[in-house]
């Protein structure tokens, strides 16, 4: 048998973690557990190891710092409120990988819960006059109980592990909107509504209502910008989807356009308002012309349709210049505008 230390509750709480798996990972285990300063309290079973801990929170990072993606998988853990814990407990194991994807969904749920939220504006600017605004692109961020910020990418990731992604769109939504009613923004208003919320039509329906009836703006004003449409499981399923949009009034956007599964065959038989040229056609286009003729021929094809193309991602004045000679119709990116909690004509009036 492991010497062990006596057991003694903490804070008077009593939580136990326990541990199972082969007796090489397990030992590796308990060395880091017990280097790391946890009181190991003895079961009687070499394969398994139990220490006392406040709660998954302190546990889980630990464990993380040195078990692979894999490993993770192996071992189970459970969390007991027992002063003595026994192996009858193991009915209830799970593997720490559902433990922290359930405590990656407790954090996102109390941040959706307390609306620690907030939607930033990027400018999107007529290219041809570039103080002629056409609309703001609304970026979500989260924030933590401190107020700072977190990014977006760290937020729809946890989303999609713990199955969360529509209510995040929700919220992202209605962020949005909120956002420009309060600001009295009176140009267009660009929101992203991801593909898992398009997929499902009742889901699609509540989302609708609780961004268009709710924000009181109206549906002229706004252009939902479908993210990644590529996963939409077909051209009809995506036109579809621009037939509903348009009879409520409601423009759209095809983001990311140029990858995947996107097309001229498409662009033509979806019929959306605008396109939103991807980063990777506009990075480095400065030094990479065979991209010219590429854009070139985008915009030509959307045009026939008539449809509006606006480029991402522009952080130049040359990148602009190029852009816009090629015939794109409005520009978007850092060297337009960074996001911003105002918009332009606010933050020009502070200025």
């Amino acid at each position: 048998m492991f010497q062990v230390n006596k057991f003694q509750p903490v804070n008077g709480l009593g939580h136990i973690f326990f541990w199972y798996e082969n007796w090489r990972l397990a030992a590796r285990v308990r060395s880091r557990m017990l280097a790391a300063g946890f009181i190991e309290y003895p079961l009687g079973d070499e394969r398994v190891h139990c220490f006392l801990c406040d709660d998954f929170e302190t546990c889980l990072p630990v464990l993380s710092s040195f078990l692979n993606e894999k490993e993770k998988r192996q071992i189970s853990i459970l969390m007991t409120d027992s002063a003595r814990p026994d192996l009858f407990d193991f009915g209830r194991l799970r593997s720490i990988e559902f433990h922290e994807t359930q405590l990656l969904a407790r954090w996102l749920g109390d941040m959706l819960m307390d609306r620690r939220y907030r939607s930033l504006m990027q400018p999107i600017v007529r290219a041809k006059n570039r103080a002629d605004v056409l609309g703001y692109e609304f970026l979500m961020r989260g924030l933590h109980t401190d107020g700072t910020d977190i990014p977006a990418p760290s937020l729809f990731s946890t989303a999609e592990q713990c199955g969360m992604s529509y209510a995040l769109d929700l919220a992202a939504g209605e962020s949005a909107t909120r956002t420009a009613k309060i600001n009295n923004v009176q140009t267009d208003v660009f929101v992203n509504v991801l593909p898992h919320t398009i997929g499902n039509e009742a889901g699609f329906d509540a989302w609708l209502q609780a961004v268009l009836v709710k924000c009181e703006i109206p549906p002229e004003q706004i252009v939902f910008e479908l993210v990644e449409s590529q996963q939409l499981a077909s051209v009809d399923a995506l036109r579809k989807v621009v037939v509903k949009l348009h009879a409520q009034g409601v423009r759209v956007a095809m983001d990311d356009f140029g990858s995947g599964f996107n097309n001229l065959i498409g662009l033509v038989e979806v019929g959306p308002d605008f396109i939103k040229l991807d980063k990777s056609l506009v990075n480095d286009l400065k030094m990479d012309q065979k991209k010219w003729n590429l854009i070139a021929n985008l915009v030509d094809s959307a045009k026939d349709s008539d449809i509006e193309v606006i480029a991402e991602g522009v952080e130049d004045m040359d990148t602009a210049d190029i852009l816009t000679r090629l015939g794109v119709d409005y520009l978007q990116g850092y060297y337009i505008g960074f996001p911003k909690d105002k918009p332009l004509d606010q933050i020009l009036i502070a200025v």
